[in-house]
């Protein structure tokens, strides 16, 4: 028997069971930065300000490297946050001491804080340091560290002096962090599909066209979708790729289309996840020295949602196309940040 509510409603219907089991995506953000997992920063105690310090008889104590226990930048700047937990720094004169320790660097804002007791202290500023890449990598070299207003109040204080001052150089620091993160900044993602899908999806009536700026190549059946972000474990690939443009099925188009790697693997969408991603023939290609990423030979498996959204589209295909089904291959060649 013919539906009564045509194709809106028995694909307003399949999307509704889709969120029942949670698969409709929300709209992609585009990724610029990558969380830290190690890395160093070395602070070089400024001559003039350690002299006075002595002069004072103020004496500093504790490790000027600093491990780098996370946060997150983007690579192309190295603006974001820079954590060291287990960093740690005394300043001592008589029987009064100060330590700053879980070090705090942000970048984005040229602040310097840490924890002084309970209390958390935005001690100092962070200003310039030229920035170097090295691979996937960023590094940051010459970046003065200053005494901020408060830093100096603070230490003012505690040792009922007045001789701290805002401004007062601290240091320079080099910062070399490292990520098991890439942060994707252009690229593209091929789809060609299988002409026997595309042939069966044009005798239903059911059109598949790229949503601009995505474009299609009538010769291969193929259809670019140009990458604008996502972010990528160095080691695996698992992560996700988003894009521009889209993909229309017949009247329903396609957006927000987001690359999913991992388990499971899978195209997703702006209505849900319509493929399966089959990854047991994939080749990548991990370039560090081009900041250069890439994967052949992925094998795109008509999703359960997929299949059932088809046959809502148009029910002559419903039970033709099943879950499991391959309707294209799949490559992506990317740039990171």
């Amino acid at each position: 028997m013919r539906s009564r509510y045509g194709w809106h409603g028995r694909l307003a219907v399949a999307i509704g069971v889709a969120a029942t089991v949670g698969v409709v995506a929300a709209p992609a953000n585009a990724a610029t930065t990558v969380r830290l997992s190690g890395g160093t920063t070395t602070l070089k105690l400024d001559k003039k300000t350690a002299r006075a310090l002595k002069g004072a008889g103020i004496t500093v104590s504790g490790s000027t490297k600093f491990k780098i226990s996370g946060g997150s930048i983007d690579p192309a700047n190295a603006k974001g946050t820079i954590d060291h937990k287990s960093a740690k720094l005394t300043l001592k004169a008589g029987k009064t001491k100060v330590t700053l320790s879980a070090i705090v660097l942000d970048t984005a804002k040229g602040t310097a804080s840490a924890k002084v007791g309970k209390a958390n202290l935005a001690f100092g500023t962070v200003k310039g340091g030229k920035v170097t890449r090295r691979g996937f990598a960023t590094d940051v070299s010459g970046a003065k560290l200053g005494l901020s207003k408060k830093g100096a109040a603070a230490l003012n204080r505690a040792f009922k002096v007045r001789s701290f001052k805002a401004g007062t150089a601290l240091g320079v620091a080099a910062i070399a962090p490292t990520s098991n993160e890439i942060a994707l900044e252009r690229g593209t993602t091929t789809l060609t599909f299988i002409p026997q899908i595309v042939q069966a999806l044009g005798g239903a009536g059911v059109a598949v066209a790229p949503i601009a700026p995505a474009t299609a190549d009538p010769a291969t059946g193929s259809f670019a979708f140009p990458i604008n972000g996502g972010a990528l474990d160095t080691r695996t690939l698992f992560g996700s790729i988003t894009h521009d443009g889209g993909l229309s099925l017949g009247p329903v188009p396609l957006s927000n289309l987001t690359v999913k790697i991992g388990n499971p693997s899978v195209l997703d969408t702006s209505v849900g996840a319509i493929a399966d991603l089959d990854l047991a023939g994939v080749q990548t290609t991990v370039d560090p020295a081009t900041r250069a990423v890439g994967a052949t030979g992925v094998i795109v498996r008509l999703s359960q949602f997929g299949a059932t959204a088809i046959g809502a589209v148009s029910p002559s295909l419903a039970g033709r196309l099943a879950a499991g089904t391959p309707i294209a291959s799949g490559s992506f060649s990317a740039t990171a940040r």
